[in-house]
Formats: structure tokens, C-alpha cells, sequence
């Protein structure tokens, strides 16, 4: 590390899911350039380096299928980055903070937690778990199960989660990173209270970018050196939403292995697809499961202040506020989306893949058509063609040049077209062509 300064700090980012930690790694790696500037590494140069690094650490055992990259030594290579861009051979930019972030650290086990705090030593550690209140949390994290494959109903995910016993079904996940005193107690072993630092999402009539100045202040840089514009959350299903993606797991083959399940279902599906098709409104908490989400939040709340951890924000917010008015659950089934909406949410999301269809077959044909092009050329033609293309004082030449043989054999050349306009008959079946007016989220 560099000598005579202060020790370099490395913010984990542990979670917790459905926190708003979607939005802050947006904020995080689409500024990543302007944050380095300012003194705050990312390693490994990507959010994939951080999620395989998760996976290690965790110790997750890949599907023999699967086609993404192994992770096995994943999380060594992230510590070792951080202490290359810490060493005293790096002196531009000169780095004070790193941050790893992905909200499924805080999963891990103690074994865990303690070889992640010690492959940044002599680092000084922080840990930051992000919070938010049950009564938004719940629901939430039932859609975020369906978007997993789970295909139970919000009653029944409900039920194992609150009243089933935590070592089963969907409460063993539930608890295991929302369990605030139990997650902040596996890392607690290993790091001061003081560097444990709980985040609270504020509440939903807060400026968009109050989590990320909280969480810049945190860790030393000014809110303002990053552009929000950009910035995407994990947009939120409607209950219309919800219930046609619990349609689809339940008709998906269950030899389907998970890895292809997310590339498809999770990441096209639910991510990209779905959001934004059906009527809008969020899955409310039930009536009769509120006065529990507010108590079990002030036994949380208490654990936290008897801890002695830094919480940056309000306890407050963690809180169960007023219920959503727009759709007032009368008890615990609610007023579940009836089959005329689920068909007409089925509908326009049918329309929204055939968009994506026609987007990606325009990309196919124009990439057969360019393997086509340079079979039939002449490498040194290709060779010129790829040069022109990327000079633009060539190009210029050889449009000039063309036009001059066109006269030259008293052909008119034909008018330049717009780079916007689409040749062919097949122009009409292109990307800026849209079948659904329900636009998805972005």
C-alpha cells in the first residue's frame, strides 16, 4: 500500500436482495471511469468478476451443463486485483477505496465471511447491508421467487416463509439474507461493529438518488461525480405480471436445467419482456399479515441498535409505512388478477417476443448476409473495404472515386440514402417496427 497515507478501505456490498442494490451497482458500474477518477476502484473490471467471485465464495457447485465460466478461485483473483491496485507500484490514479458489491455476499457462511475479510488484509474492511422495511420486502421477494422458477402463489409463499419452520421450503432463503442479526452476526466476528454499516432504502416518496448519496458518503466520494441518468432498478412486476410468469414455470419441463432457465425465463422474460405489459399496481401485503411484518421489523430494528452497528439513513424506514391504497388486499387471497387480465397481459407479452424476434432475425440476416459478402470478396478487396470503413479520408476517396467512374460511364450515381432509412421489402419487419404499444420498463 502506498506508505506514509491512510490505509486503503474495501467496501462488501453484501445485499441484501430487493434492497435497492440493483440501482446502486447501476450507479456504480456505469460511472465506473468518473468513480476512478475520484479514487474508488472497482476490480475486476466487470459486475460478472463480482457475481463469479459470490459464487466461490460461496462455495456453489456449477450445473455440469452449464456454459458460463467456471468460478472456482474467482474471489482469490478479485482480493489479489484490489491489492495490485493498492500496491506501491500504482501511483495513477491513486486509489483509497475499493468496492466489491453484489447483493448475495451475505449469504455465505462464516467460513465465508472470515476468508473474505482476510483475503483483503491489511486492508481496513467494511461491511454495508442494505435494509428495507417487510411490508415492501414480502411482497417483493415472492415475485423475485417466481422469477426464479418458484410457482406458488404470494398465500402460499407467505405461509412457509412466516409461519413454516426456517430450515425449510422458501423460508430457508428468506431468512438466511434478511435475518439482519443473524447475516450481520457472520461477518461481525470478523470486522468491528463500527465497520458494519446498515443501509436503509428510503422510503417510496424519496428522491430516486438519496440511496446513492447515502451510500456515496459512506464511502468518501461525492454523490455528484456520478450521472443518474442512467442508473436502471430492478423494475418490479404487477401482480398481472407475476401471476402469467408463475403460468410459464409451471408449464416449463422440469429437465430444464437452471442455468437455462435464467438465460431465457429470468434475463429475457421477466427482465426484459414482461415489465410494463400487464395493467399497473403492486402486490400488496395482506391485511392479515401486517400487524406481524411490524412487529418482527421493531425486533429487528432492536437488534441493530443493541448491536452498536453505523446505520446510515433512518431505522425508521425499516418500519412498515402505510399500506399501498390502489389495491387494498380484503384478506389473504386478496384481489388476485382474474383470467381476462392474465390473457390480456399474456397477449401483448406474446407481441413484445415476436418484437424481440424480429429484432434479432434482422440481425441475423444482416450477419449472413456480411459471411455471405466476404466469401465472395477477394481478401485484398476485403482487406481495403474494412480499411476505408474505419478511415474516414479513405472513405471519402473511395466514394469520391466511385462517383467519378459512374459519370465517367454516364451512369447519374443514385442519391446517398439516410443511415436511418432500411432497404429491402423486408424493411417493414425491422427493429423500428413495434407490435405492442406496452412498452417494457426499462
Amino acid at each position: 500500500m502506498p506508505s506514509g497515507g491512510p490505509t486503503p478501505a474495501v467496501y462488501l456490498h453484501i445485499g441484501a436482495p430487493k434492497s435497492g442494490t440493483t440501482y446502486l451497482q447501476s450507479m456504480l458500474w456505469d460511472n465506473a471511469e468518473a468513480l476512478s477518477e475520484a479514487g474508488v476502484l472497482l476490480p475486476g473490471d466487470s459486475f460478472d468478476a463480482h457475481v463469479r467471485a459470490t459464487r466461490d465464495l460461496r462455495g456453489l457447485s456449477r450445473e455440469p451443463d452449464d456454459p458460463r465460466p467456471a468460478w472456482e478461485g474467482a474471489w482469490d483473483e478479485l482480493a489479489a486485483d484490489v491489492t495490485d491496485h493498492f500496491g506501491d507500484h500504482v501511483k495513477e490514479p491513486a486509489y483509497r477505496v475499493a468496492v466489491i458489491s453484489n447483493e448475495v455476499l451475505c449469504a455465505v457462511d462464516d467460513e465465508g465471511a472470515e476468508r473474505a475479510v482476510r483475503s483483503l488484509a491489511p486492508y481496513e474492511v467494511h461491511i454495508v447491508y442494505s435494509a428495507r422495511d417487510l411490508a415492501g420486502l414480502l411482497p417483493s421477494e415472492w415475485q423475485e421467487y417466481v422469477k426464479h422458477r418458484f410457482h406458488y402463489d404470494f398465500d402460499h409463499w407467505l405461509h412457509e416463509v412466516v409461519d413454516g419452520p426456517r430450515g425449510g421450503g422458501a423460508a430457508q432463503w428468506f431468512w438466511r439474507v434478511h435475518d439482519i442479526p443473524e447475516v450481520l452476526g457472520r461477518w461481525a466476528r470478523h470486522v468491528p461493529p463500527e465497520r458494519v454499516h446498515v443501509l436503509t432504502l428510503p422510503g417510496p416518496d424519496a428522491p430516486r438518488e438519496r440511496l446513492w448519496e447515502r451510500f456515496a458518503a459512506l464511502v468518501g466520494v461525492d454523490p455528484a461525480v456520478a450521472d443518474p441518468s442512467t442508473a436502471r432498478a430492478n423494475a418490479s412486476l404487477s401482480w398481472t405480471e407475476t401471476e402469467l410468469l408463475r403460468a410459464v414455470n409451471a408449464a416449463v419441463d422440469e429437465s430444464v436445467p437452471m442455468w437455462l432457465y435464467h438465460r431465457l425465463v429470468t434475463d429475457v422474460l421477466a427482465l426484459k419482456i414482461l415489465p410494463g405489459r400487464g395493467e399497473p399496481g403492486r402486490v400488496p401485503l395482506p391485511l392479515d399479515r401486517r400487524a406481524w411484518a411490524a412487529d418482527k421489523a421493531r425486533e429487528l430494528t432492536g437488534a441493530i441498535r443493541s448491536a452498536g452497528y453505523d446505520v446510515v439513513g433512518d431505522l425508521a424506514e425499516l418500519l412498515p409505512g402505510q399500506s399501498p391504497s390502489e389495491r387494498e388486499p380484503a384478506g389473504p387471497s386478496g384481489f388476485a388478477p382474474g383470467q381476462a387480465e392474465l390473457l390480456d397481459v399474456a397477449a401483448h407479452t406474446i407481441l413484445g417476443l415476436l418484437d424481440q424476434v424480429s429484432v434479432l432475425t434482422e440481425e441475423l440476416t444482416e450477419l449472413r448476409r456480411e459471411r455471405s459478402e466476404q466469401h465472395e470478396t477477394a481478401l485484398p478487396k476485403l482487406m481495403a473495404r474494412h480499411l476505408s470503413e474505419r478511415n474516414q479520408a479513405v472513405w471519402k476517396m473511395r466514394v469520391g472515386y466511385w462517383h467519378l467512374k459512374e459519370r465517367l460511364k454516364g451512369i447519374e450515381p443514385p442519391p446517398e440514402p439516410e443511415p436511418e432509412a432500411d432497404a429491402g421489402d423486408d424493411a417493414a419487419a425491422g427493429p423500428g417496427i413495434v407490435l405492442s404499444q406496452r412498452a417494457p420498463v426499462r
